[in-house]
């Protein structure tokens, strides 16, 4: 298996850092460590191709090829010829002749903690026990720590925002397993978080700006995001699963 990482005109350094991390991958030997031009990609061979790339890249990438959508709507040609817009945000799997597209799904598009980092220009207080983490959700913590939890354990993988000086709260996050937690207001918190999100690995960054301000500035993270970590690894596995595309390729 190889994986490719189509170019993009609009974000150049991003498709460069997913090439690079495909090519790392020891699964899948001889993976390109440069983004690839629609036109050079692989013709048909033995290898299964899988290519990442962005709205609007859906052109011929071969009849073993799996295109896969990070965010966005996407046009769709069936294999009687009729060409459909999908904008369903489900995950959801299509197969055209000689073709899979992996529509868009939010553990693909979730965002790491060094993209939130590097977003907010903020300073690490917790590295956290892993490394390659990522959210699927933007989360605000509500007003009351009694009522943190309930509501922030409907998130499975999240980012949660909240002030600096509500360590209530800042316990409450903890206790549901955050991916990572952001805190607002650009001074240090109580030394007893430290203890708490040390003792879980919960990585914690800090905002130098208020809570409105940064979610403001985390808004648009989804569409920029990176492929990399285990978890869009393990979805992306999944999703191809479904389509049965293994076991064509095994018979």
């Amino acid at each position: 298996m190889k994986l490719v990482r189509l170019t993009s005109s609009e974000s150049p350094e991003r498709a460069a850092a997913d090439a690079e991390y495909f090519a790392s991958l020891t699964f899948a030997p001889g993976s390109s460590a440069t983004a690839v031009a629609i036109a050079d990609l692989p013709g048909d061979g033995e290898d299964l191709v899988i290519v990442e790339g962005e709205r609007g890249d859906r052109e011929a990438v071969g009849a073993e090829a799996v295109f896969i959508v990070s965010q966005g709507t996407e046009v769709v040609e069936t294999s009687d010829g009729d060409v459909v817009v999908r904008t369903n945000q489900a995950p959801s799997t299509v197969a055209a002749d000689g073709e899979v597209v992996v529509h868009e799904d939010r553990v693909l598009a979730g965002f790491s903690v060094a993209e939130a980092k590097s977003t907010l220009r903020a300073e690490t207080l917790v590295e956290g026990d892993v490394s390659d983490v990522t959210c699927d959700h933007l989360v605000i913590a509500p007003i009351g720590s009694d009522a943190g939890q309930p509501y922030l354990k409907q998130f499975e993988s999240k980012a949660v925002v909240v002030r600096f000086d509500k360590t209530d709260q800042h316990i409450a996050a903890l206790a549901t397993n955050p991916a990572c937690l952001i805190l607002s207001g650009g001074r240090r918190p109580s030394e007893y978080l430290f203890d708490a999100a040390e003792s879980r690995g919960v990585p914690v960054l800090l905002s130098n700006t208020d809570t409105e301000n940064t979610v403001l500035a985390l808004e648009g993270i989804f569409e920029g995001t990176r492929f990399q970590g285990e978890r869009k690894l393990d979805r992306m596995a999944e999703l191809l699963d479904a389509t049965g595309l293994y076991d064509a390729q095994n018979v």
